[in-house]
């Protein structure tokens, strides 16, 4: 078994949503998820996926997505991206699914040799575009969620055992750490792993801090191939 990471789908089956519109790379880019995954995937591997699935606002529109999802290979682990308007209740998102997924939203699963948790995870005031009177209700209210999250995973967590975090929004901003990264860092998390960022990068979006390993996994940035990270995980 291998584990892998793609974030960012930005499936649309079943709405209007070019995403050539954000650069040519978008073009098709289903076709190539698609491809890079079968390529790559293997039934009997996992795939973390930290949001933004698919732009349907309702399970109707969300469901040739999730369709489109279950049909590759692998076991997939999602939780929540800021667009992914979609999503309801943990009881309601995993009764909706196909069988090969596992929804992760203020819980933890047990993977074997390691522990997965997850959150949405929010703006932070090291972000320039942070605005106050918007942003701080609701990003306390996902520090508030990770630490849900992460409490259930510590009990779940052997000596033995990894503990990975995904989660949407970054948690590191230019290299600088947010509280959530701090809040990883006292949990004792070894690998994090995070999407939402698109077209133009900063220097440090691949980094450790306090010894939590931060990988993106913005499906551009990998050019929409999931990313191997075993060795993270399990060794």
């Amino acid at each position: 078994m291998r584990v892998f990471t793609l974030a960012d789908l930005h499936l649309g089956f079943a709405v209007e949503k070019p995403m050539e519109v954000f650069g040519n790379l978008w073009k098709d880019h289903w076709k190539k998820i698609e491809k890079n995954w079968r390529n790559t995937v293997d039934e009997v591997d996992m795939v973390l996926i930290p949001g933004d699935i698919s732009w349907g606002i309702n399970f109707e529109q969300a469901k040739p997505d999730l369709d489109f999802l279950d049909s590759l290979p692998g076991k997939k682990y999602i939780s929540r991206g800021n667009h992914d308007y979609w999503w309801g209740s943990h009881r309601k998102v995993a009764a909706f699914v196909g069988s090969s997924i596992t929804v992760l939203q203020r819980n933890a699963v047990d993977c074997g040799e390691f522990i997965l948790a997850a959150s949405k995870g929010w703006n932070t005031p090291l972000w320039e575009g942070f605005k106050p009177s918007e942003d701080t209700r609701l990003y306390h209210r996902e520090l508030g969620r990770m630490k849900i999250s992460l409490e259930k995973a510590l009990l779940l967590k052997t000596p033995e055992q990894k503990l990975v975090y995904m989660m949407h929004f970054p948690p590191v901003t230019d290299g600088k750490p947010s509280e959530f990264a701090e809040y990883l860092a006292d949990a004792g998390v070894n690998l994090c792993i995070y999407g939402h960022l698109h077209g133009n990068w900063p220097e440090k979006v691949n980094m450790v801090y306090k010894g939590v390993q931060y990988r993106i996994a913005s499906a551009d940035y990998l050019h929409f191939k999931p990313m191997e990270i075993t060795l993270e995980v399990t060794s």
